[in-house]
């Protein structure tokens, strides 16, 4: 049988892939303070898991929030990848993860990016300095939110850090229910009382589906060699990924061999 003090250890052993420590709060926080008790002597850190600059980019993605809502359709919005983590330098972007309504993904999309050809603040291929740019590289529909059971994906959930509608993060731990199961995390943190929208009118779904093939088209043309295989299965699944595939089996490559 699994235990937290081994789910302790494997997270701990991953942090450490990356060069960072685990802390106190966040142990408190996935596993609760009676854990928290029983680990005396363990190597934990007192102070929090964000660096400096995590710091000051997670105020920019604070100040730049109103850019990332569209209508009523916006769900969630939180700050993840290496800002979240902790190990972000001053020279990266700001990844962000957005939960959108069911059938909206898509035209969600082509709305921020014709909005950012005048604010210009969310990373675009255009962009040869990216520092301290919004990147966009995850938009879920509420549909899509169940992840692969995996550390990579337990250590982006659990580290995510909210902007907008603190309250759905306990929604999405809660459609990943190997959370608790695999990887012993603390049974509240899975408690919601979020309600999904599942209601989507029909000429919404054609819309969406039109903006998603517009999008395909644009992106041939402009040269960005999109992943067509990955897109056309994400887009089954209500989710949109523009983040590098690779990284997250890098990560994993390491922590299992090392």
């Amino acid at each position: 049988m699994v235990t937290r003090y081994e789910k302790f250890k494997d997270l701990l052993k991953f942090r450490k892939t990356m060069d960072l420590g685990l802390s106190k709060d966040k142990v408190r926080y996935i596993w609760g303070r009676r854990f928290l008790r029983e680990l005396e002597g363990e190597d934990i850190k007192d102070d929090g898991d964000l660096g400096h600059a995590s710091l000051e980019k997670l105020e920019i993605a604070k100040k730049e929030l109103p850019k990332l809502k569209v209508f009523d359709w916006v769900r969630f919005v939180g700050v993840s990848g290496s800002v979240a983590a902790g190990f972000a330098n001053e020279s990266d972007d700001i990844d962000i993860f957005v939960v959108v309504r069911n059938g909206t993904m898509w035209i969600y999309r082509a709305i921020v990016a014709f909005r950012n050809v005048f604010h210009n603040k969310i990373r675009a291929k255009r962009h040869k300095d990216v520092r301290n740019k919004l990147c966009v590289n995850l938009i879920c529909e509420e549909r899509g939110l169940e992840f692969p059971n995996d550390i990579f994906n337990m250590h982006e959930l659990l580290f995510m850090i909210p902007l907008y509608n603190e309250e759905y993060k306990r929604y999405i731990f809660s459609v990943n229910p190997w959370l608790e199961k695999d990887f012993c995390v603390k049974k509240e943190l899975l408690k919601s009382r979020t309600i999904p929208k599942e209601r989507v009118f029909f000429p919404l779904r054609v819309l969406n589906f039109l903006a998603f093939v517009g999008q395909l088209i644009f992106m041939f043309i402009s040269g960005h060699n999109p992943e067509m295989k990955r897109l056309v299965e994400n887009y089954k699944k209500g989710r949109i990924e523009f983040f590098e595939y690779s990284f997250r089996i890098e990560k994993l490559e390491k922590y299992l061999n090392g």
